[in-house]
C-alpha cells in the first residue's frame, strides 16, 4: 500500500488542530475549523464559563483603609445580541472605623478581549446596571448609588476571565496562529483561532 507524503502546510494544519482542544478548559465543545481560511473554533458553554468566573472570586479592594468591598458568588448569563456576558454578583461592604457591615448585590455586562500578551481573555468595557445594599443610612446610600458603579466598573475592568497555558500560547504563536475572535453565542463563548490576522 503506497502513502503519499503529508505537507509542512498540512502537518501544521493537523498539529494545530489537535492542540486547538488543549489550549482551553476541558469540558469546551470543538465547533470545527473552516476549511476554506484554516480558521477552528471551540465554544465554551455558560455552565463552563460559570466554573471558569467563579474560580477568580471572591474578589476584594480596600478603599483609603476606609472599607473592604468584597464580591462574590457570580452567576453569568449569555448576551448574544450585544456579544457580550451578563453577570450578577453578591457584595459586602465592611466598614472600618465603625464595624459596620452592609451585603447586597449588582448586575453588570461587559465585552471580552484576548490580552495577546498574556494569553488571557479579559473582561472588557465594563457596565454596571444595578447596585443595592441593604440597610445603609440614606446619606450613604445617595453616595453608594452615585459612586458605587464607577467603583465597581474599575474594580472589575480586565479581570481574566481566562488563561491559556505557556505551553500551548507558545506552540500556537510558533505556528503563527492567534485568538481572531470572540463571539457569544446562544449555545456560549466561541472562541476562533487561525492564522493571525484571518477573520
Amino acid at each position: 500500500m503506497s502513502t503519499r507524503p503529508i505537507s509542512r502546510q498540512a502537518a501544521l494544519r493537523l498539529l494545530t488542530g489537535a492542540g486547538l482542544a488543549a489550549l482551553l478548559p476541558l469540558g469546551a465543545c470543538a465547533a470545527g475549523g473552516n476549511a476554506a481560511n484554516g480558521m477552528r473554533s471551540i465554544t465554551l458553554s455558560q455552565a463552563k464559563l460559570n466554573e471558569l468566573l467563579a474560580k477568580r472570586f471572591p474578589y476584594t479592594r480596600n478603599f483609603s483603609g476606609l472599607a473592604d468591598l468584597s464580591l462574590q458568588s457570580p452567576r453569568l448569563w449569555l448576551l448574544p445580541q450585544t456579544n457580550r456576558l451578563g453577570t450578577a454578583v453578591d457584595m459586602v461592604v465592611s466598614e472600618r472605623l465603625t464595624g459596620s457591615r452592609y451585603t447586597g448585590g449588582l448586575d453588570l455586562d461587559y465585552g471580552l478581549r484576548f490580552d495577546e500578551q498574556e494569553g488571557a481573555i479579559r473582561m472588557a468595557d465594563v457596565k454596571v446596571n444595578r447596585i443595592d445594599v441593604d440597610q445603609v443610612p440614606p446619606a450613604q446610600r445617595e453616595l453608594l448609588s452615585r459612586y458605587g458603579p464607577r467603583a465597581a466598573e474599575t474594580l472589575l475592568s480586565n479581570v481574566v476571565l481566562y488563561r491559556i497555558p505557556d505551553e500551548y500560547l507558545s506552540m500556537a504563536r510558533n505556528l503563527g496562529w492567534a485568538v481572531n475572535a470572540l463571539r457569544v453565542q446562544p449555545e456560549g463563548l466561541r472562541i476562533e483561532v487561525g492564522p493571525q490576522g484571518a477573520r
